[in-house]
């Protein structure tokens, strides 16, 4: 099974290094398992010739058999894991950011309507992790940014989607005791950045659409690079850099002033997102998984993740399900 799902974390990726971060394991390692399964198979899968690489021919025939053996597979861990503990599992798929600023208000909403019966497991995870543990049949609902050009329907049209709002990326700044912001870019000065990885989704994006002519015209300093925007968040606030970050994380800050948004400076770009919620319609529990769908469907605005509900929606008293799978 691991190597299974090793081969189609590498077609999907089309390298090595990208796959072997993936599969969360060194590339060597990553490359020797491959080899292991080639071996076993006494075929060669993997044409590592080509760049970005590509299946083999024989690879190419059977990578469908493949993907539909391992979601068989992951539906049935999933059927008995329920069975022993007596109770339905429905997970979801999200990335660390969307824990923060809309799952509390969708849990809300779950808790609102009522899902004793359902056991509801949260996997927050990366970007990419979280798109390969639902097209693996590893997690049922899937809840991401994407880019409007490039919706993840057009992947997996199987998959239903719905669509939950926007995101916008915005640049933000502390500020100084003067109130300007600690950093932007200025005439024949370093621009301090707190960035993504490159090879993350959100690095990628902020590279192509932000980066690309700003680094032509101001130096720019990579001062710190993480995944976890909420400790970029946190470094920001402490004036290390500037950094793109989710409006909706950062809400409370430019309320209060403590950063300011560079939105409307000569250069920085604003990247807008949609965010998708799908749904696997082969779910091992498909009626427990759609009536969860039908509940974060139904609301077309979701609450904001900050500060109370609005005035005349209830609270609701019933504690969240959600066993949160985020790693530290």
């Amino acid at each position: 099974m691991v190597w299974i799902e090793d081969l189609i974390a590498l077609a999907e990726a089309g390298t090595f290094s990208r796959a072997a971060v993936l599969r969360n394991v060194s590339q060597p390692a990553f490359s020797r398992r491959i080899q292991l399964f080639e071996a076993w198979l006494n075929a060669e899968l993997i044409d590592r010739r080509s760049q970005p690489i590509r299946l083999t021919p024989i690879g190419e025939r059977h990578i469908a058999a493949f993907r539909s053996l391992l979601h068989d597979m992951n539906q049935l861990r999933n059927r008995i894991q329920s069975e022993s503990a007596y109770q339905t599992r429905v997970t979801l798929a999200t990335q660390h950011s969307l824990t923060i600023t809309l799952l509390p208000g969708l849990l809300q909403q779950l808790n609102d309507h009522g899902i004793a019966h359902i056991d509801f497991n949260v996997r927050s995870e990366n970007r990419d992790e979280c798109v390969a543990a639902f097209m693996l049949g590893q997690a049922d609902l899937l809840l991401c940014m994407e880019e409007k050009h490039d919706l993840l329907s057009d992947r997996m049209p199987a998959a239903c989607r719905h669509s939950m709002g926007v995101e916008t990326l915005i640049p933000v700044s502390a500020r100084t005791a003067g109130g300007a912001p600690l950093h932007m870019p200025r005439a024949g000065q370093a621009l301090k950045l707190l960035g993504f990885p490159q090879d993350s989704f959100l690095g990628r994006v902020v590279q192509r659409t932000c980066l690309g002519t700003l680094s032509l015209q101001h130096p720019i300093e990579i001062v710190h690079e993480s995944i976890f925007l909420a400790g970029v968040k946190e470094m920001v606030k402490s004036g290390f850099g500037m950094a793109w970050l989710p409006r909706s994380l950062v809400r409370r800050e430019l309320e209060s002033g403590e950063l300011l948004s560079l939105a409307d400076s000569p250069g920085l770009k604003t990247v807008e997102f949609e965010l998708g919620l799908y749904r696997n319609p082969l779910a091992a529990h498909a009626d427990a998984t759609r009536q969860v769908w039908d509940i974060l469907a139904s609301e077309p605005e979701t609450r904001p993740a900050y500060g109370p509900p609005p005035p005349g929606e209830p609270r609701g008293s019933a504690p969240a399900r959600a066993r949160a799978g985020a790693r530290s």
